[in-house]
């Protein structure tokens, strides 16, 4: 632990001032080490794919894959908590605005009491409403109806999508809008985004940018050249696996 604090310290101190643009850990979980790198990294935002097995959400891409001991409770809420309370103790403040998607693979109306309860467990360190240095939770994949958004907790948001209408109390608790790049493009990662598809990109990216919210593409190419593409066309947010190669690219020029 102290390693991880003595690097965020380092990257705190060398970032440079190259963009805004934020990072996004797809799939967070396959990392050689889960959660831990994001974090020294700085990575903004870190996604987890959870499926409810039994009374326990199992962090896993599919069903077939799960583990029964990798529960986002062991391996994301209770070492953040854990790390924040470190700090605390240091006099040391390392929490930089982390967002944790959480993406629901199956049904949210069984999955949400059981996630409310593991959240709130831990008072006010996952929510931003109370606790300024809070953890941000978004929730992606299988959602409630976004004319509902606004009756749930301060403490829950969501991940939003394109071309819906949403109302201003429900768009209050949406920090993004995401889409899914095959969408627009069947571009590869090599040369550039033919014309043609960075119109239809661009379309996209305004209409967020109208909400005022960020966005952000996954399925993209996972490469520097579509990395440097996005950026220029105004998306906010890169989706990658790579997170210390793009965290690199961005900020350590």
């Amino acid at each position: 632990m102290k390693k991880l604090i003595g690097l965020v310290l380092f990257l705190s101190i060398t970032v440079s001032s190259f963009a805004q643009v934020k990072i996004h850990s797809h799939n967070d979980y396959n990392q050689a080490k889960p959660l831990l790198e994001a974090y020294a990294y700085q990575i903004d935002e870190i996604e987890v794919d959870v499926f409810l097995i039994g009374d326990s959400l199992i962090v896993a891409h599919s069903k077939k894959d799960k583990n029964l001991s990798r529960t986002l409770d062991s391996m994301y809420l209770a070492p953040l908590a854990s790390w924040t309370k470190e700090d605390v103790k240091r006099g040391v403040k390392t929490n930089y605005g982390l967002q944790l998607m959480i993406d629901v693979k199956e049904n949210w109306d069984l999955v949400y009491p059981v996630l409310r309860k593991e959240i709130e467990k831990y008072g006010d360190l996952f929510n931003k409403a109370t606790n300024k240095d809070g953890i941000q939770i978004v929730i992606s994949g299988n959602r409630p109806n976004e004319s509902t958004f606004h009756t749930y907790p301060q403490w829950l948001f969501f991940d939003g999508l394109p071309n819906v209408n949403y109302v201003k109390a429900d768009l209050s608790r949406i920090t993004m809008i995401s889409d899914n790049f095959k969408n627009y493009s069947k571009w590869t990662g090599v040369g550039e985004i033919p014309v043609a598809d960075q119109a239809k990109l661009k379309k996209t990216i305004e209409q967020a940018h109208q909400l005022k919210k960020p966005i952000r593409f996954w399925g993209a190419p996972d490469t520097v050249a579509c990395w440097k593409q996005l950026h220029e066309l105004g998306v906010d947010i890169i989706n990658t696996d790579k997170v210390k190669e793009c965290k690199a690219y961005f900020y350590y020029k």
